[in-house]
């Protein structure tokens, strides 16, 4: 069964709520073999802006599986979001480009939203 990543970049909200919905949804009816959630880009804006709806569908992915969403620490410094992201304890914050580099050699598909 394949695994996929799904990478959330849009500064559309819903453009991401669909993404999530779909990251969430397949994670907990095991659709595909993995699947990651990456917040990459201006779609970081809403986590750290705590926004309800966003942050109830990361915690519907967090909970159907064993590992968090994750958001580019990278990012986050370049857009002045540090320090609002690393208070929020359903994301993980990690350095995406190796992350991606990783899941890209263990053959993962990516849906890029």
């Amino acid at each position: 069964m394949k695994n996929v990543a799904i990478i959330i970049s849009t500064s559309n909200k819903e453009k991401a709520v669909a993404a999530a919905t779909l990251a969430g949804v397949s994670r907990k009816n095991k659709f595909f073999g993995d699947v990651k959630l990456i917040f990459f880009g201006p779609s970081e804006r809403f986590i750290a802006d705590n926004d309800e709806t966003i942050m109830k569908l990361i915690n519907d992915y967090n909970s159907a599986g064993d590992s968090k969403a994750i958001a580019c620490k990278l990012v986050a410094t370049n857009l002045n979001l540090l320090d609002r992201l690393d208070k929020v304890s359903l994301v993980k914050l990690d350095m995406v480009g190796p992350i991606i580099k990783d899941l890209a050699e263990k053959d993962y598909e990516f849906l890029t939203f």
